[in-house]
């Protein structure tokens, strides 16, 4: 699985709160992709020749919070919900507080928003231009959602391992909005090419997890942007 061999081993974050040494950890944040695929706007890259997924991205559609809704965010009542690992639970809340910080909702006055994640390449596919096609791609499909998903999925389409997940009502408002949180240069770069704009920037040397700052597990102070691009 291209989440395993390229995006966990390598993205900054992950590294940062040490999410690659703990399998577990793994596990519940692929748990929160198969629940962003059942939006209907992941996508994935696959060789031709081999019939490989060589790159993959997730979409996972939000809707403003309500009280209604308790005013919890999808990231926030995930990891309250599914995190129990130290390292998935520091990296998501790491997610809620910078996605915070842009304050997507308010600062654009939307009531939905795709937010592009988890977007990794096999090491051999990489420097093809696959991580901004399949970006691009998920900006298009934002654009032409209207009613419902492109691709529908249910719970049994994502296999035996996540039949225990509860159904949820499919997001149907349109989203007026895509941001992702870059940490990798490709994806800064791609994103700059993209048109989306940086809203916050984070420094790994200001995030601590067990007692350490981030950046001294990544090897270099580096940045992650939280980003956006209205459709």
């Amino acid at each position: 699985m291209v989440l395993r061999e390229a995006f966990f081993p390598d993205e900054v974050t992950c590294i940062g709160y040490e999410v690659d040494k703990d399998p577990q950890s793994i596990e519940e944040l692929l748990e929160l992709c198969a629940n962003a695929a059942l939006d209907g706007l992941s996508l994935v890259a696959v060789a031709t020749d081999t019939g490989e997924v060589v790159a993959t991205v997730f979409c996972n559609l939000q809707e403003k919070p309500t009280p209604e809704s308790t005013e919890k965010t999808f990231f926030e009542i995930f990891t309250e919900e599914r995190c129990k690992r130290p390292s998935s639970k520091a990296m998501m809340d790491f997610m809620v507080q910078l996605d915070a910080k842009c304050n997507y909702f308010d600062r654009y006055g939307v009531d939905c928003l795709c937010e592009i994640m988890f977007l990794g390449t096999k090491p051999q596919h990489r420097q093809k231009g696959l991580a901004k096609l399949l970006t691009k791609t998920a900006v298009e499909l934002s654009k032409k959602f209207k009613e419902g998903p492109i691709a529908p999925l249910t719970i049994a389409d994502l296999g035996p391992n996540y039949a225990f997940m509860k159904p949820r009502k499919p997001v149907t408002k349109p989203p007026q909005l895509c941001t992702a949180l870059w940490s990798a240069v490709g994806s800064k770069r791609c994103g700059a090419i993209l048109g989306f704009t940086v809203l916050e920037e984070i420094s790994y040397g200001a995030l601590i997890y067990d007692g350490r700052p981030c950046s001294d597990r990544v090897g270099a102070v580096t940045t992650c942007e939280g980003v956006a691009l209205k459709i």
